[in-house]
């Protein structure tokens, strides 16, 4: 131990970290404002000769002392204090230069950082475009937000992946590691990145290839999972449902079963229930430790049996939320999804999660903006509606309903991430419930 401290003190001191100089200036900087504080103190308390020698004696009864002594240590402890902030500045911008982002101030990168630490705990849970769509808005608002992501995706990518290399489905695990990067921009050009050419990489993205590789490197899913939330300095945590490649079975409200998620949505009619195999999927025990300590966990917005419901099938996290501490929100979709939720209301949607978890949401979100007639008109064409509400449905039900103006721009009926992020925000720690219904 003695050994090691030695040696991190070396590397500190080493040539080109920037810190020698700074620290050698902020001692010097110490002494001088000490040195003038105990001149300050020395004039205040003149009169007190015994501590003093002759020759200082001499000098502190002289007119120049007795004048100017206050002076000149208010002048030194000025210095002191100069020299002081400027050590301690230059030294911090040294430090903080290497991992800063780009363009941006140190001040302004501590300041962010600290806001965003004190924002809620909060737990996403779901998949597909309505998670990382989420996560985009949440990020600037808490650093205190873990995605459980759903893992069941069977087609494109993710589903050779899993084909290949029997392990869970990376796709929606990229999009949300993007989604909370801290170069955000940068970070979702790469990992979304899909190959165009080649027999065996045409349609894998970068950031699936990327998890897959890194899989194979750690030996398992969650440790690949962990080495990419660091690699990518993200702001939270991303964390699969479970590590195990999870199969999704539903059952249409016809009685048909359809096996594989990529498979449901291409069969008409609404969905009556789904499940996964193994049914004794083990949850990350990151994700259990969140959600006790979560203020707020969220469901959806995302496709309600391919995309909400089936992290909520991981038997850990069915117990964890059913004796959660924290509000359960639940963002229902705007639009009613073919082959999925065709004709289902709010209340159907509360019922399947129900259904599926044991326990209602604390909080149900509608959006209460109104659709253009031109995107009405796109989804009427493709056989969906707008989620119908009736508030007598939910009369015997303690669920909060909150209506909010979230809809996003563009030709889809999608939230605003940035718009549903800030209700989500401004939700106080005394309005949030204590225990679910």
């Amino acid at each position: 131990m003695p050994n090691t401290k030695i040696k991190l003190m070396r590397l500190w001191l080493a040539p080109g970290m920037g810190v020698k100089r700074h620290l050698a200036l902020l001692v010097l900087a110490t002494l001088i404002l000490t040195t003038g504080i105990v001149f300050l103190l020395l004039w205040v308390y003149a009169y007190n000769q015994k501590m003093l020698t002759p020759s200082m004696k001499s000098f502190f009864n002289s007119g120049f002392w007795l004048y100017y002594g206050n002076l000149l240590s208010i002048i030194i402890i000025l210095i002191g204090m100069f020299l002081s902030a400027f050590a301690i500045a230059r030294l911090n911008s040294s430090l903080l230069s290497h991992w800063k982002p780009i363009n941006q101030n140190t001040a302004e990168v501590i300041s962010q950082k600290l806001n965003l630490s004190k924002g809620l705990k909060i737990v996403a849970l779901g998949g597909g475009t309505g998670l990382s769509n989420l996560l985009r808005g949440i990020r600037k608002y808490s650093s205190n937000v873990t995605a459980v992501v759903a893992v069941s995706d069977d087609g494109g990518s993710s589903g050779r992946l899993r084909s290949d290399f029997d392990m869970p489905a990376p796709g929606d695990i990229n999009d949300c590691l993007a989604a909370l990067s801290d170069y955000e921009d940068d970070v979702s050009n790469l990992l979304e990145y899909r190959f165009t050419k080649g027999k065996e990489l045409r349609g894998h993205s970068f950031g699936n290839l990327m998890i897959t590789t890194l899989t194979e490197v750690e030996g398992s899913f969650e440790q690949a999972i962990k080495v990419m939330n660091s690699i990518l300095n993200i702001t939270g945590s991303v964390y699969p449902a479970t590590d195990e490649a999870v199969v999704l079975t539903a059952l249409k409200a016809s009685g048909e079963i359809i096996t594989g998620e990529s498979q449901v949505g291409k069969n008409a009619g609404a969905i009556k229930k789904v499940s996964i195999e193994p049914k004794d999927a083990k949850a990350n025990i990151e994700v259990i430790k969140a959600i006790k300590e979560a203020e707020l966990i969220v469901l959806g917005p995302g496709s309600l049996f391919t995309s909400t419901i089936p992290p909520l099938l991981v038997k850990d996290i069915q117990k964890a939320i059913n004796n959660r501490n924290g509000e359960l929100v639940y963002i229902s979709n705007i639009m009613t999804e073919v082959g999925e939720t065709d004709g289902m209301s709010a209340f159907d949607h509360i019922q399947a999660i129900y259904e599926h978890l044991g326990c209602y949401p604390d909080r149900l979100v509608l959006n209460s903006s109104p659709i253009d007639q031109a995107r009405l008109e796109h989804y009427q064409k493709e056989g969906a509606e707008v989620v119908s509400f009736a508030e007598d449905s939910f009369k015997n039900l303690n669920i909060k309903i909150s209506h909010w103006p979230i809809l996003g721009r563009g030709q889809h009926a999608q939230h605003d991430s940035d718009k549903l992020a800030k209700w989500l925000a401004n939700l106080s720690k005394k309005d949030l419930a204590k225990k679910g219904t």
